[in-house]
């Protein structure tokens, strides 16, 4: 299972109190709606709070100046200082499950497990079917080299972001590697490699700026949500760029909340959506100067009523033509973010009129 049905299955068949115990939380209490216990080997009863909801919200009140907030699969990283996917793997063996995420290689190719990710907001909708993915290892990143590009280094990428997210260099096609984690698999999980050319003037050669080395449906994944599940759970936001280069940029200024659809629009068929709803956070939608805002209302509008949805827009024309606001020094940036815009019963209605003003035009 992933995460997302993780979760479900765990609130549906009532396993939260198997789950602290597992991880010998100490002082647990069954207050109705909620648990209340303590760390491990804590003395304080009440200092994690576990909300019985689906989403099984937990609050650990660390000291009086911190608070982490996040879910069972966070709770369970933090406890015992593990990865997301790790995490993952380690409460599936709680649960007495067998951990079998659906790693289509070539030889299983024809294994075909629906996933109902969010099943109340789709209404028990398959995300996806898991025959479109096949799943690699490390191994076949192993003819690339592990190095961090000249230009990336100083547009301020930085090494251990290009460690973290297994950046590299391919001297054969001249191009930027780009690996691309599945999102909810484990750390050696990946699904594709995109490649970023860097022959100068490329667009004369007629050379695409990228190009799919390992090609994959990229409406089944979204890029670094596996490195970033935890800081997203977290800071209870989730930052969702065009590309996978801002989700770089903005790890390396320690902002791990960012996550990359690889274009300016979700999927045809609602499957980035449906995993975005999933991770029940706020939704921030942080598009490339130059998409319209009527596009970006759009966006937002796919969230509307489930979950609470943002966006930056630059008013003040602070960010060069297609540049993101990623591109933008950390002060630019931290003021586009506080400053980013609800999208509101007050938004919608602006979508709307504009929508039947382009019905009427038509």
């Amino acid at each position: 299972m992933n995460a997302i049905e993780l979760i479900e299955y765990i609130y549906e068949e009532d396993k939260i109190e198997l789950i602290l115990e597992k991880l010998n939380c100490s002082f647990i209490s069954d207050r109705g709606n909620e648990f209340r216990c303590g760390l491990p080997n804590d003395t304080s009863k009440t200092r994690i709070r576990v909300k019985k909801n689906e989403y099984i919200n937990i609050t650990v009140f660390q000291s009086d100046d911190e608070i982490i907030r996040g879910n069972l699969i966070t709770l369970t990283m933090n406890i015992l200082n593990i990865s997301f996917p790790k995490a993952n793997k380690v409460i599936h063996k709680y649960l007495g499950l067998e951990y079998k995420y659906n790693k289509n290689k070539k030889e299983d190719k024809e294994q075909n497990t629906p996933l109902d990710i969010f099943k109340r907001a789709i209404k028990r909708k398959p995300l996806f079917d898991v025959k479109d993915i096949e799943i690699f290892g490390e191994e076949e990143l192993s003819e690339y080299t592990p190095n961090l590009y000249k230009s990336w280094l100083e547009e301020g990428i930085l090494s251990f972001t290009a460690r973290k997210f297994m950046i590299g260099y391919d001297y054969k096609s001249k191009r930027i590697i780009i690996p691309h984690r599945m999102w909810s698999g484990e750390e050696s999980d990946y699904v594709g490699i995109i490649g970023r050319t860097t022959v100068p003037n490329f667009e004369m050669f007629d050379i695409p700026k990228y190009y799919p080395l390992k090609s994959y449906p990229k409406s089944t994944n979204i890029y670094g949500l596996n490195e970033n599940y935890k800081s997203i759970q977290e800071a209870r936001y989730v930052s969702v760029f065009e590309a996978e280069k801002s989700v770089l940029k903005r790890h390396s200024r320690l902002d791990e909340t960012g996550v990359a659809l690889m274009c300016h629009d979700f999927d045809a068929y609602g499957k980035q959506v449906s995993i975005l709803i999933g991770l029940n956070v706020e939704i921030v939608i942080i598009m490339d100067k130059g998409v319209k805002l009527e596009h970006i209302w759009a966006m937002c509008d796919r969230f509307y009523g489930i979950r609470n949805v943002s966006y930056i827009w630059d008013k003040y024309g602070i960010i060069p033509e297609k540049q993101s606001p990623a591109d933008m020094n950390n002060n630019i940036y931290k003021s586009l973010f506080k400053h980013r815009i609800k999208y509101d019963e007050s938004e919608k209605r602006r979508y709307e009129k504009w929508l039947k003003e382009k019905l009427e035009k038509s």
